[in-house]
Order: C-alpha cells, then structure tokens, then sequence
C-alpha cells in the first residue's frame, strides 16, 4: 500500500535528500585535500594546461603527451576550472562529485519504479556511502563521471527489458543510453560499450526460450543513436587524429589498452580474485548487507526481470575484470549500482515477509553449506575491517606525525561504534535497522576523514610540505626565483603545485639547473646525494643547504628525506 510519505518521497523530495546526502558525503576535504598521487595530479595539471594553452584537442603533462584516455574528463575539468580558478585544485574535482551525485540519482531513479520508496532511497544511500565511491568522488579523475554514464546505460537498459511488453517504452530513453554511450567512450574508450554489450549478451543468452526475446530493444532507436554516438565522439577522434599524426589512438592503444590486458602494467598485476576479496572492503559499510543480499537474490534472477538484469550487469563483466592482469580497486565500481539495487531488493522482500524481529540470521539464508557460509565470511571480514579501520585513523597520526589527532580519535570511536551496533544488528537478523545503523555511521565517519582527518596528517602529503618549506624560505631568501628541479622525488602532484615548470629530473641536471640559475633550488632526496654532491664538484659548483624536510611517500610505500639546495658565489 502507497502511503502519502512514499507519494512524497518518491518526487522531488526523494532526490533533493540525496542531493543532500551526497554533498555532505563527497564535499568536505574537496578544497583542503592536496592533490592525490599519482592519476589525480596527472589529470589535474593536464587539464590545467588546456586551460592555459586554449589547446582542447592535444592533451599534455608538461611537454609529455599524455595518450592514455578520451580528452571527456579534461574537457569538463577545464571547463569547470575556466569558470572558477585554474590555479586552485577543487575545481577539476567538481566533475568528479557531479558524476557521483549523478550515478547516485539515476540508482534511485531505477529503484523506485521495482520497490518500495524508502529501500528505493536506502539503494541509493548505500551506494553513496560505499568507501570507493566516497573516495572517487573527490578525486580529479575519470572513474566518478564514468560510473554516472555507466549507470545512465544500464538504467535504460533495464527500464527497457523490465517493462511490459504491451507497454511501450518512454520516448527519452533511448536519449539517455546514447548519450551514456556517448559519454562512457569519451571519458574511457571502451569499458562502458564492454559493460552493456556483456549485459545483453547474457541476457540474450538467458533469454533463449523466449521467441521475443530481443523485442524490447526496440525502444533503443539503434539507428539514431549510433548517429548520436559517432556525433559525440568522432569530431574530437578526428582532429586529435590529425593533430597527432594518428599517433594518439595508437599510443593508448599499443601503449595503455594492451598493456593492461596482456600483463600488469604499472606494477598493478594481481591474479584472478583481488576484487571479490576487496568487495568487503570497498563496498564498506553497505557489504555487511551484500554479502546475503547477493544471496538471497540468486534463485530470484529465474523468475524478476530486473533481478535477471542486474546479474547480467555484474557477473560477465566482473569476470572479465577478475581475468584482466591489470588491477586497480575503481574498476568494478561501475558495477557497484547494480550491487546497490540487489540490496534494495532483499531488504523490501525482507519487510514484506514481515519475519519476527528476533529472527535468527539463518532463517534468511537459503539451504546449503556454500550459501550459508559465504554471508558468515563476509561478516567476519566487515568486522575486521571495522575494527582495523577504527584502530588505523588512531595509529596512522601517530605514525606519520608522532602526535595524537582528536579528529581521528572522533572518526575512530564512530567508526567502531558503527561496526559494534551493526554486526549486533546483523546477528540478531535485523537486516533493515543494520541498514539505518551503516548509513548513519557513514554520514558521520567520512566527512571527518576526508574534511579533518586527512588533510591534517603532516607527513602523508610531501609535496604540500614541499610547498610550504618553499614558502617560508622565500620569505628568508627574495632572490629565490621559483624555479626547480626535483631528483628522486618526482610526483605529479609536486607539478601541480610549483607549475608545470618543475623539473622532474636527475643529479646531473638538477646541478646543471643550479648552475644556470642563480635564484633556482635543487630538491634532492637522500638517496642520490652523494651522486648529486659528486655532479656538483664536475662543475666546480658550491651550494648551500636551506632546509631538510622528512614524509612518507605513499606512491612509493618508503620514507623520503628531501634537501633543498641552492648555488652560491664563491
């Protein structure tokens, strides 16, 4: 039975909360967070130099063209940079939290048409609060805005197959899965064409028996939408094609795409099964709920379309992920809405059963010793992760500062708290109060680390601290020009914040840099001074040592000890 709240929730009212909820999830650190290394930085100052080259098809770090990915995320970037300030960082990750906010929506969108408004909302929120998420929606990348146009897809899609067949479809869907289309490939070439193309190959297949099987396809409009597509994408194809002599296709084709697919490129290769072990971990706190939610749902696939969707969503593409050497923990987020609905579904079929509130867990899990054991290992791994996480935002302060954060105390005590309630919740089998429990908890514990937490450690950002030394040591020294020249440390986001000037480089020439300027500085990590000392002796060079500063390279997983040096007249 509708009531008048689901009337009103299921309106304006239902996306305006999570607006709010998203904004207060992905906003706080967004203007105090240093640029993350390395992609954020690398995306960030690309796009930066588009802005200040008003060069939108050539994209570029420094003079290295950057062939790697479609030009989407940085026309967006510099777009919403040129309206705001280039030189500042957040605004290259508005597009970010706008394509979180996005997916987010366009879940519930799908959701409240299958299930009741408030697990329609709790779908939505939990997919919010999802860690990996919480994470990309902050970062200047691709994978925020590449999850809205995934999910913008797979929700025509589904409204699509879902629909009766005497009913016809809505006249703008077709629009919208297009326009995802249009969107995935110029953000990531192929991962979201892969992503649909896996789901209606699995449904087709799981289909066979039906004569109409490929009917409700129709609603798609194949013809005008390829036009669409090809209108989006081939004009920039073209011109960077002819800027580039044809080498930009072929270097992100030979030198990014087939790498990844052949082996680990960039020292990310993992086996088969990294994802599933991380899901715990990176569909925290909602995985507590997904591990039965998944399932419970699986003998429901046979009989729900949507359920039989949301599987074609996941399994195929996951499986290509799992296979693919190449491993980075934001691949399968595009799979992650799907994930989110499964839930959603549970937990309404959940309350309609209308179980005694006591219930043990088991009564909820079908027979079988895998079915039954697999939500028992998710558990005990979300509670692991619970304690680990609330132990970690004590420990990494004092680890990296030496000092005690009050912040990470606070996030630390919610963090627990959320993880004692919830798995208590959990054990007694009430699944939607675990729901409000993990919701709550997130709302609380993740603007404190992102907004507090993080940007207070000291010696987890080496560039900033990099920065600032520069900064008071130019207070000292006037003549000090700016120019420098970094040996051993060569993060991208140390770019972004001196400039695209910086010269990421070797003892050789960083004391060739200080010999040709007089004003310039040599930042020299502790490894390579002896070369770098023996290089200025060759030039009959005397430099002074300003300052010496000590951080974490998390890049790197190694302690740094950085010299600053300048030349000196004898």
């Amino acid at each position: 039975m509708t009531t008048h709240a689901d009337n009103v929730l299921s309106g304006a009212t239902g996306y305006l909360l999570l607006t709010c909820l998203c904004l207060v999830l992905f906003l706080p650190g967004i203007t105090t967070l240093p640029p993350f290394d390395r992609d954020e930085a690398r995306f960030a100052q690309a796009s930066r130099q588009m802005v200040e080259d008003g060069d939108l098809i050539n994209i570029k770090f420094q003079d290295t063209d950057r062939h790697k990915k479609p030009v989407g995320i940085y026309w967006l970037q510099a777009a919403t940079a040129r309206l705001t300030n280039p030189d500042a960082l957040w605004p290259y990750r508005l597009p970010s939290v706008l394509g979180a906010l996005l997916a987010v929506l366009l879940t519930f969108s799908l959701a409240k048409r299958t299930m009741e408004i408030r697990f329609a909302l709790a779908s939505a929120a939990l997919l919010a609060c999802t860690i990996l998420l919480v994470t990309e929606a902050r970062l200047a990348k691709t994978d925020a805005m590449l999850l809205a146009s995934i999910t913008a897809m797979q929700a025509a899609l589904a409204r699509c197959y879902t629909r009766p067949k005497d009913q016809q479809p809505e006249s703008w869907l077709w629009l919208l899965f297009w326009l995802g289309m249009g969107g995935s490939i110029l953000l990531k070439g192929p991962v979201g064409p892969m992503i649909s193309g896996l789901t209606l190959l699995t449904l087709f297949i799981a289909d066979r028996r039906d004569q109409d099987r490929l009917t409700w396809l129709r609603g798609l409009r194949p013809k005008a939408g390829l036009i669409l597509t090809a209108a989006m994408v081939l004009p920039w194809l073209i011109a960077v094609s002819l800027a580039t002599d044809g080498s930009f296709v072929s270097d992100a084709v030979t030198g990014d795409l087939l790498p990844k697919l052949i082996s680990g490129h960039e020292s990310h290769g993992a086996p088969p099964g990294l994802y599933l072990l991380l899901f715990t971990l990176t569909f925290w706190p909602g995985s507590l709920l997904a591990w039965p939610a998944l399932i419970q749902t699986w003998p429901q696939r046979k009989t729900d379309r949507l359920v039989r969707f949301l599987w074609a969503w996941i399994v195929p593409s996951w499986i290509v992920f799992e296979l693919v050497p190449t491993k980075l923990p934001h691949y399968v987020l595009p799979l992650y809405p799907a994930i989110a609905l499964l839930i959603g579904i549970w937990l309404s079929r959940l309350a309609r059963s209308a179980p005694p509130p006591h219930a043990p867990l088991t009564s909820e899990i079908p027979p079988g010793r895998f079915a039954s054991l697999v939500p028992k290992i998710g558990a005990g791994l979300w509670l692991g992760i619970g304690g680990l996480l609330g132990l970690g935002l004590i420990i990494a302060p004092l680890y990296l500062d030496k000092t005690i954060s009050w912040w990470g105390i606070l996030a630390a005590l919610v963090a627990l708290a959320m993880t004692i309630l919830g798995w208590r919740a959990y054990q007694e089998g009430r699944m939607i109060r675990v729901c409000g429990i993990v919701l709550l908890g997130a709302v609380l514990v993740f603007p404190i680390i992102f907004g507090k937490g993080l940007p207070e450690l000291r010696g987890f950002w080496v560039s900033r601290t990099i920065v600032q030394m520069m900064d008071s040591l130019r207070q000292e020294h006037p003549n000090l020009d700016g120019m420098v020249a970094s040996v051993g440390f060569h993060e991208p986001s140390l770019v972004f914040l001196l400039g695209r000037s910086t010269l990421l480089t070797n003892h050789l020439e960083a004391a060739a840099h200080l010999k040709s300027h007089s004003g310039g500085l040599a930042l020299v990590e502790s490894r390579y001074s002896d070369r770098f000392h023996l290089a200025l002796e060759e030039l009959a060079l005397d430099v002074e040592r300003l300052a010496i500063i000590r951080g974490f390279n998390y890049s790197k997983g190694q302690w740094v000890t950085i010299g600053f040096y300048r030349a000196v007249e004898k």
